[in-house]
Formats: C-alpha cells, sequence, structure tokens
C-alpha cells in the first residue's frame, strides 16, 4: 500500500538523477521500494513558503489504479554538481541549479499542485528501479494532466522591456491566455520580442533528447520562463509570426501533427533525432521508445552494455520486419553510431570489453530466425589460392616470388592485367603501416548457416573454379586469428569483376566464396559445407580486394553498379559479424 500523502515524513529521496543526465551521489537509504505487486510511482507536492524560504517537500508512492492528477516537468538537467539543497521528507536533498530554480518557480505559482519529476521521483542508484521507472515514463507523461516545460530564470531579463510578458500568467486558463498579436503592443519593439522569441527557440532545452518523448506524448503541454508562462499552441504562434525556423520547437510541433501518421515508428525516430543530446548513449534508444510506434515489447536495461543494446535493437527490428527497403547494415552503423560515437572500433568492442556476458555460439539453421539477417550480396570469385601474410610478402623476396608464380599460372590468358594487379597489391602492402593490415579484414564466422542447395547459382559459380598450380608450392603455414592472407580468386569474366586479387582474414580456404554487399566496402567470405545433398554455406570471415586495399576508411557504399553482370546471392549474418562489419 502506498503512504498517503499527507501522512509522516517517509525516509525517500532521490539519488543520481541520470534519466535527466544528474548526478550521482545521494544516500541510498533514502528511498523506501516502491510496491512490487501494482503499477506505480512516486510524486512530489512542494510545500508552500516565501521566495526566502528553504525548498521543503514531501514524496509519496501513489498507484495508477487512483488515476492520480498530476503535472509532470520537463527541464534541462545543466552541468556540473548538484550543489543546492532542498529539503524532502525531512532529509538534505541536492539538485542542480536549474531544477533548484524550477523548485522556487513552481512553489510560487502553482504550489497546489503534485508533480512528477524524474530526479527526485526514481531512485536511479536502484537500477532494478530504474530501468521498471524508465519503461513507463511514456504513460506517465501521457497520463501528466499537464507537462511543465522549464526553460529557465534566465528570462525574467525581458520583463521590463515588454510589460505584456507580466499577463502570461502560469494560472492562466486558454480563454485568459494573450495572443500572439497581442504580445507586440504598440509601445514595444518588435525587435524585443523577435529577440526573445529568438532566444527561446534556441534555448538549450530543445537539443535534450529526453523532450522528443516529453512534448511528443503530452496532452496539454504549458511553457514556463522568467516568471511567465504560455500555452503550448500559443508559444509555437508566437515563434512562427517572429519566423524562427523549422527546427527546435517548431521540429516537434511537426511531430505532434504527425504523430498517427507513421512517422513515429523507432527507425525514425532514430534517424530524426540522431543530433539529441543525453549524458548516458543508452538513452539515445532508451529515450524514444516510450514516443516509437512501433517499440512495445523493447526490453529496458541499463545493466546492459552498450553492444548489447545495439544487438538488441538489431534483433528486434528484424524480428518484427521493421527494416523495410532500409538496408540493414547502414542502420546497424546508425545505431553503432548513437550508442558508442564515431571513434568507436567495432572489432575491439567485441572482442573485449563489449563481449556479452552470455555470448552465444549456437549455430542457426533457420534462416527465418530473428537472430538472422538477410542481405544480399553479389559475388566476386572463388578462391583458387591461398597466399602468405603480409609481412612475408615485405621481408621476403622468396616469397614473392612464390606469388607471383601463382599469378601467372593463374591468369595466364590474362596475366598482363593480373601482374599490373598483384603489383599494385604489393605496392599497397609496402605503403600501409603494419597496425592498418588486421583493421582491413578479420575473422568474424558467423552462427548462421543457411541451405546451399537451394542456390543453384553457387554450384554454377563455382564449377570449374579451381587452382592450375599444380607443382608450385602452396603456402600451408597456419596463422593466427589476427594475421589476414593474401588470396587469389576465379572470376566469372572480366566483363563481370576485373578484379582477381586481395587480403582477407585468417581463415580463408581455397573454393570459398567471395561476395559483395552493398554496404560498406568490405568482401564477406562464404564457406560451403557438407556434401552435394545436404550443402551449408556459412560466412567466415572479411575480405578487401586489392583496389580497395589504400582506402582510408571502407565505411562507405560499394562502387556503382556492384552488381552488374555477376551471379548475385542472398548471404545470411548474425549480429555480431555485421557489427564487426562496420569496422572503419
Amino acid at each position: 500500500m502506498c503512504q498517503a500523502e499527507d501522512s509522516t515524513d517517509q525516509t525517500q529521496t532521490q539519488s543520481t538523477e541520470n534519466v535527466s543526465g544528474h548526478s550521482p551521489g545521494q544516500p541510498l537509504s533514502l528511498y523506501e521500494p516502491l510496491s512490487e505487486d501494482r503499477d506505480c510511482t512516486r510524486l512530489l507536492r512542494i510545500n508552500t513558503g516565501n521566495d526566502s524560504d528553504p525548498i521543503t517537500c514531501r514524496l509519496f508512492e501513489i498507484g495508477f489504479c487512483d488515476k492520480p492528477k498530476f503535472d509532470a516537468l520537463s527541464y534541462v538537467w545543466g552541468s556540473g554538481k548538484a550543489e543546492q539543497k532542498i529539503t524532502l521528507n525531512g532529509h538534505d536533498f541536492s539538485v542542480r541549479q536549474n531544477l533548484w530554480d524550477a523548485l522556487h518557480y513552481l512553489r510560487k505559482h502553482c504550489p497546489d499542485t503534485k508533480y512528477w519529476i524524474d530526479a527526485i521521483c526514481i531512485n536511479q542508484n536502484d537500477i532494478d528501479e530504474r530501468n521498471r521507472q524508465v519503461r513507463i515514463m511514456h504513460h506517465i507523461y501521457f497520463r501528466a494532466q499537464t507537462v511543465v516545460v522549464w526553460l529557465g530564470k534566465m528570462y525574467s531579463k525581458y520583463e521590463e522591456a515588454l510589460s505584456c510578458l507580466n499577463r502570461l500568467g502560469h494560472k492562466n486558463t486558454p480563454n485568459e491566455e494573450t495572443t500572439p498579436e497581442s504580445v507586440q503592443e504598440p509601445n514595444e519593439t518588435n525587435n524585443a520580442v523577435r529577440e526573445l522569441a529568438v532566444e527561446l527557440c534556441n534555448d538549450a532545452y530543445w537539443k535534450r533528447l529526453w523532450i522528443i518523448q516529453e512534448i511528443g506524448l503530452a496532452r496539454e503541454i504549458k511553457v514556463c520562463f522568467g516568471n511567465s508562462a504560455i500555452e503550448w499552441n500559443l508559444f509555437t504562434q508566437l515563434l512562427v509570426t517572429n519566423g524562427v525556423g523549422s527546427e527546435g520547437p517548431m521540429k516537434l510541433e511537426k511531430q505532434r501533427q504527425d504523430k498517427y501518421t507513421g512517422s513515429n515508428t523507432l527507425l525514425r525516430l532514430l534517424f530524426s533525432h540522431q543530433e539529441a543530446e543525453c549524458q548516458d548513449r543508452k538513452d539515445k534508444v532508451y529515450g524514444l521508445l516510450g514516443l516509437a510506434s512501433d517499440a512495445r515489447g523493447f526490453v529496458i536495461d541499463y545493466n546492459k552494455s552498450l553492444f548489447e543494446i545495439w544487438t538488441d535493437v538489431m534483433e528486434f527490428m528484424n524480428n518484427y520486419n521493421m527494416f523495410s527497403n532500409e538496408d540493414i547494415v547502414r542502420v546497424g552503423y546508425l545505431v553503432k553510431f548513437l550508442l558508442m560515437g564515431p571513434e568507436c572500433d567495432p572489432l575491439q568492442h567485441i572482442l573485449r570489453s563489449y563481449e556479452p556476458r552470455n555470448k552465444d555460439d549456437t549455430i542457426i539453421t533457420d534462416k527465418n530466425h530473428y537472430k538472422s539477417f538477410e542481405l544480399p550480396s553479389a559475388i566476386v570469385g572463388c578462391v583458387i589460392h591461398v597466399g602468405p601474410q603480409p609481412h612475408e610478402i615485405i621481408g621476403k623476396l622468396k616469397v614473392v616470388d612464390n606469388w607471383i608464380q601463382h599469378v601467372q599460372v593463374n591468369y595466364s590468358d590474362n596475366v598482363g592485367n593480373a601482374h599490373r594487379e598483384s603489383d599494385e597489391l604489393i605496392s599497397a602492402i609496402l605503403d600501409l603501416d603494419n597496425s592498418s593490415f588486421s583493421r582491413k579484414c578479420f575473422d568474424c564466422r558467423s552462427t548462421i548457416q543457411w541451405d546451399g542447395n537451394e542456390e543453384n547459382k553457387i554450384v554454377e559459380a563455382v564449377k570449374g573454379w579451381h587452382g592450375k598450380t599444380r607443382g608450385i608450392t602452396q603456402c600451408t603455414v597456419q596463422v593466427s586469428a589476427d594475421s589476414p592472407r593474401l588470396f587469389q580468386m576465379s572470376v566469372k569474366s572480366e566483363e563481370s569483376t576485373p578484379w582477381r586479387l586481395g587480403m582477407s582474414s585468417s581463415d580463408i580456404r581455397m573454393g570459398d566464396i567471395v561476395c559483395w554487399l552493398e554496404y560498406p566496402r568490405r568482401a564477406v567470405v562464404i564457406r560451403r559445407y557438407g556434401d552435394l545433398h545436404r550443402r551449408k554455406l556459412q560466412v567466415v570471415g572479411t575480405a578487401v580486394i586489392t583496389a580497395d586495399l589504400k582506402e582510408a576508411s571502407l565505411g562507405h557504399s560499394q562502387r556503382q553498379d556492384w552488381q552488374k553482370n555477376r551471379w548475385t546471392l542472398k548471404v545470411y549474418l548474425d549480429t555480431r559479424t555485421i557489427f564487426t562489419l562496420l569496422s572503419d
């Protein structure tokens, strides 16, 4: 049972403010656990007082079954430490300056209202509670009578120049509101009003990620600044009247208008709000789920690593057929960028700090499984010779001679172009530093195997694709997993593929198929398993053709007409392999 609002003080308080970007530091002991046998949250009542009095508040639990009446505060967390003190249920409690200003404003202008304020109502040192409360935040902002947008007290500087601001009171009803036109009185300059409108529109508040769902879900919105308040529709009209542009609040207004037109899918929200700011990068995903029209059932868990959340997003979208005509790898790159930033090295994250806690290497043979991602590819060629490692090409001249001997035998019908490509490959190896080799291609054995018997084109493609190099020494040295290898491949025709050579991950064998994806400019290596009647295919690594070895980054689209005159093949990958492909 929840404690009544007017009962004795509880020992509840806030500990960190991470959902809104606030810093940890409040003692855990000040919170009583929320009831687990019903859907509930905590609400806050601000005790009345004079402007100079300390802020004192009461925090109490309330069940949604009681249809509570409350407002929800939406604000910017600010920077720096939480150094301002309030009293919460008899205990000292620290908040940051902007929230402290908001509490003063609310006490002065509407003291009889109950509020939901994330920084106070959620015990965010308790990750389990934080997970549960963030999962229901979309319900909280939708059920609030009004979402109170707090833009800060700095706007009080306009009150002397624009006396009409005094009429924009917090307690005004819509019928009592002034119109945007009435803000510009004859004795007040248009420049002053426009200056205010521009500053309001450019407020840091509109860059905050969490406001996207807070504004998007609100039934009623009141925008508060300085000592003034204005209803949302009049606020946006004021901005339109002064021609402030289409970003910030106007972008959110457009989103509210298009709420039921299909624009609020998770994928669209991720694309549309890439620049939105939050302190915890996990909120780049979690902060949009409540507004997304197709994200119910997505599990929020702040205990998960960024890679695990990336995997959750990809598998959730795949399970519910949300990719549509979007390129799966491009979406994967976007989500990776949102969660981990541009400096992320996917390979290192998988191999080290981002390794899943419960890594599952179970082979999946159902290509329709939600962990199986279908991508179109084009067959570049079939491996007919596995060559040396790059450092052997650099330091062992006999190894180079042996490689060239294979080139002249394997491509005797067009030896001139083959030698040209071989020279380009060796030149690239000599010019690159050693650390770049392992970043070009790497082992990434997918856990997905699919039926190769359905792909008659594979049988046709590899028919006659065999090495002609009997009697020539083959490179059979076992290499480590992070040591790439050179390879030569047979191609369908000069017209289909003018490239024959390249560098691959260490686990490449004769007979493997090299395939291009549309994005990024990196090939995958596919291996065939089983006998003729039970053929399985599996991605076992990555490769780069000679022409792409000198590219500073492979994180861009394949060359134009990448599928032209080539056999096409549907390939199936797991999330770890897709993530690895995203390495620049």
